[in-house]
């Protein structure tokens, strides 16, 4: 697994920009980022096919246009993963605090019970150690007693 992209939200209203690296400090998340403010989404992560779903542009969901993840990781496999459990992200340790993103009631794909993506392939977390993260970094699972040895 590793880093595919990096994106983050200046300010409400602005424009997403996609980064080469970002600095995820401790207990906030993504420094610079819209909401990268502390709570328990400091951090979302999106598997490649959720930003592939996103770049395409064919879905009429209301997620489309609003969701943005801070990180999209490459042969991630959430269906591995649980709260709680924590993953190695370039130099950050990343604890998972939410799997999946609630869909909005009012989306077309919701009404007529068609989720997208969104509502399975992407987490958000909270950062345990802070550090630089890079497009191109290797991510690593911590098995659950979450020492260092522990990471497959």
């Amino acid at each position: 697994m590793e880093v595919k992209s990096l994106f983050i939200k200046r300010e409400k209203g602005g424009n997403i920009e996609r980064i080469e690296e970002g600095f995820f400090k401790r207990e906030k998340g993504l420094v610079g980022d819209i909401n990268g403010i502390g709570g328990d989404r400091q951090v979302s992560i999106a598997t490649s096919r959720v930003r592939k779903y996103i770049e395409e542009g064919k879905s009429k969901g209301i997620c489309v246009k609003r969701f943005y993840e801070n990180i999209t990781i490459e042969g991630l496999n959430i269906e591995e993963l649980s709260i709680g459990q924590r993953v190695i992200i370039g130099e950050t340790i990343q604890e998972i605090t939410h799997m999946g993103k609630r869909c909005f009631p009012e989306c077309n794909l919701f009404i007529s019970n068609n989720p997208c993506p969104l509502f399975k392939e992407v987490l958000f977390t909270r950062v345990l150690k802070d550090g630089i993260v890079k497009a191109g970094d290797k991510v690593g699972i911590m098995n659950y007693n979450n020492t260092d040895d522990g990471v497959r």
